[in-house]
């Protein structure tokens, strides 16, 4: 009877080392990030672009002016800063270029990056790069006209696999755009 006993329990502990459970793959922890002072916090939509993931989680529009340690813009007409939310799924680093991000009002009117905006808020540069399994969120600033309201993000991205089969294939795959809707 012990060595029935002493059998489960080496199984049970053999279990529990190994990270068996019937509830899937382990996964971290996603602590939240706070809301920035009247930012929206957007539903967290997402889009797929090769092997990167995009998300939009937060947008503040009709912002005057960027402050930053070294100077003080005002906008031309409304600054609106989008927060969005990258993971590579991939093997692979994977760049983004910032200056072919463009926001898109409900009129369909695009907007490309404000280089200024960026600089002042100390904005990620670019190329932009994602290494292999990371994730990162960051702001992407616009200035747009008075009273435009935000539809979504034209995102292009790179839709390149680092999938061996796909490689050796001979697959080819080029920047793709979709768009990342930001209105809710």
């Amino acid at each position: 009877m012990r060595a029935i006993f002493a059998a489960a329990a080496l199984l049970a502990g053999v279990a529990t080392l190994t990270g068996c459970s019937d509830s899937g793959p382990a996964s971290y922890p996603n602590p939240g990030q706070t809301v920035r002072e009247h930012e929206k916090a957007l539903p967290g939509k997402t889009i797929t672009i090769g092997e990167v993931d995009y998300a939009g989680i937060g947008l503040l529009t009709d912002i005057v002016s960027v402050t930053g340690s070294h100077a003080d813009v005002p906008a031309k007409g409304r600054y609106a800063r989008v927060r969005i939310m990258m993971t590579n799924r991939g093997r692979d680093r994977h760049d983004l270029d910032l200056n072919k991000q463009f926001l898109v009002t409900r009129d369909g009117k695009t907007y490309k990056i404000s280089y200024d905006a960026m600089q002042v808020a100390r904005g990620p540069a670019t190329p932009f790069s994602i290494a292999r399994d990371e994730v990162r969120s960051f702001d992407l600033w616009y200035d747009i006209p008075v009273g435009a309201k935000v539809k979504a993000l034209r995102i292009t991205g790179d839709a390149s696999s680092s999938k061996l089969s796909d490689q050796l294939a001979g697959k080819q795959a080029g920047p793709a755009t979709k768009d990342l809707p930001l209105d809710g």
